[in-house]
């Protein structure tokens, strides 16, 4: 049995940088997925459908994999700033969470 450990605060940049890039690498890897799907889609559509709707598969693209990524990782480090920020008020009062380390 190791020793027991208490996270009593959460450095905030660190977190929320390294929170916001993994939700950003998650979403790259799901856009490329919707990419695929949404181009198989299109694919049966009839071409004239497409251009009256206004919708390419080249914006579908940008979107998922570009856009997407990126607003993901300026939502995600916005919100575990704020989660940190929150950790670090709570933890002295309620305490921090305890980890066991060998």
């Amino acid at each position: 049995m190791g020793d027991i450990k208490e996270i009593k605060s959460v450095p905030v940049v660190p977190f929320a940088l390294i929170t916001g890039a993994v939700l950003a690498v998650v979403t790259l890897i799901m856009g490329i997925i919707m990419t695929i799907f949404t181009a198989s889609i299109l694919a049966m559509v009839p071409s004239d459908a497409i251009s009256t709707a206004g919708f390419s598969g080249a914006f579908s693209a940008v979107f998922f994999i570009i856009v997407w990524p990126i607003m993901a990782f300026i939502g995600g480090f916005i919100m575990y700033a704020i989660l940190a920020l929150i950790y670090n008020l709570l933890a002295p009062k309620i305490g921090g969470i305890k980890l066991e380390l060998e």
